[in-house]
């Protein structure tokens, strides 16, 4: 089964281990919240990503939900560049922003999708445990 739930992303944050989000999603048997780990160069650009306010400078209650699926595209020398992307929603309002991620995100997002079935298979990423 493929899941094609947004997820939504509730903080994009540093600590001891590195780079993270922590993010809900909506599985066939219930939400679980998981700790995401990301690279530095898939931190960097969601981070700049989710700190800006795209609809007005003075805007509040701004959310992010992290799109289920990414895309690669060949840039002008022929490399390969991966891209995720992050809806930004504020009241009825939304946008869609594409970032540049690592191929290892744009692969766990792949997998989340076309693998991920319950929350069994997400555990040992659930928020809290140790």
């Amino acid at each position: 089964m493929i899941n094609l739930q947004n997820y939504e992303l509730l903080k994009v944050a540093k600590d001891v281990e590195g780079g993270y989000c922590k993010v809900k999603l909506n599985l066939s048997d219930g939400p679980i919240i998981i700790r995401w780990g990301l690279d530095e160069y898939t931190y960097e650009n969601m981070k700049k990503t989710v700190s800006r306010n795209y609809f007005d400078s003075l805007a509040k209650q701004y959310r992010f939900e992290l799109l289920p699926y990414e895309t690669a595209i060949l840039d002008a020398e022929q490399w390969t560049v991966f891209k995720a992307h992050i809806r930004c929603v504020q009241g009825d309002r939304a946008c869609r922003i594409d970032f540049p991620c690592s191929e290892t995100f744009a692969g766990n997002l792949r997998w989340i999708r076309t693998e991920v079935t319950s929350i069994n298979d997400l555990q040992h990423l659930e928020w809290g445990l140790e």
